[in-house]
């Protein structure tokens, strides 16, 4: 696998070259700058807190707003992945807007996620970029002066104004968002087998405990803690049956700190204590 190649960068700005040849998948990152991501080859997938999936292939790029965790997967399919990753501070942000007709949106709308309009001249921008800059030094000053020229480019074919208004949507936010949402289903996924409880897993998240608890019965049909315990006892008779732990030791691994709780809620699901499965087994 190959790494990614900084182009040009300053503290809160830079045009990275990303190749990957080997899969790369549920990779969790938070955008902590405006982000723009081109794909010259291969494919990604971008998967928002809320399950929300963009595609993205040969000559598409999408706009990432700031202060969002998102998920990002790649699967060689292939080809591999030869994408560009652009990061707009704020001030480049600022410049940008000042140079065009003002945007008002609705103060109900938020800058969200969007796949920007395909374009030639966006392809030309693109193709020039690793062969001009990978072999020169590097220069903040450049480096501004090329994320405003992408912006730009970008609004000359944007009819309906969708960057402009995402744009000013995070400059009139006040503050970003202290503890941005996270992807339940990942999180799960990632944490599940652990001594967290719901109030945890709602804090991870991103959300209060009643939010979490809603948005999780509508993913998954049951509550958190119903769905935690089912999972960490099926996970617990598997140690207990295949891999021959002890009962304290699968109380352990599976996230009870308290041995007899861990007996008492294996036996409520099972019907018999975790010393009766791992005899008959």
């Amino acid at each position: 696998m190959r790494d990614v190649k900084p182009l040009l960068h300053s503290p809160h700005a830079a045009i990275f070259y990303k190749e990957l040849e080997q899969d790369l998948v549920d990779i969790e990152f938070y955008t902590s700058e405006v982000c723009l991501v081109y794909i010259k080859t291969g494919q990604e997938v971008i998967t928002t807190c809320d399950n929300k999936t963009f595609t993205l292939g040969l000559n598409e790029a999408i706009f990432l707003p700031k202060g969002l965790n998102l998920h990002s997967d790649y699967i060689n399919s292939g080809d591999p992945l030869n994408a560009y990753l652009l990061f707009f501070s704020d001030d480049i942000v600022t410049d940008f807007l000042a140079t065009g007709a003002n945007i008002s949106p609705s103060s109900t709308e938020e800058a969200t996620i969007f796949k920007i309009n395909q374009h030639p001249l966006i392809t030309l921008f693109f193709q020039s970029l690793q062969a001009t800059y990978l072999s020169l030094h590097n220069s903040p000053h450049l480096l501004k002066l090329k994320l405003l020229e992408i912006l730009h480019l970008i609004d000359i074919n944007d009819h309906e104004k969708q960057l402009r208004s995402r744009l000013s949507l995070q400059q009139q936010a006040s503050k970003q968002q202290e503890n941005p949402k996270r992807n339940i289903k990942r999180l799960m996924k990632k944490y599940i087998i652990s001594n967290l409880n719901v109030k945890d897993f709602a804090a991870l998240s991103g959300r209060s405990v009643s939010s979490f608890n809603r948005e999780f019965k509508q993913l998954y049909g049951t509550t958190a803690k119903q769905w935690i315990v089912q999972k960490r006892l099926t996970h617990a008779r598997m140690l207990l049956v295949d891999k021959r732990l002890s009962v304290t030791e699968t109380a352990n691994e599976v996230g009870y700190e308290n041995v007899s709780h861990f007996i008492t809620a294996f036996k409520k699901m099972y019907n018999q204590t975790p010393h009766q499965i791992k005899t008959e087994s």
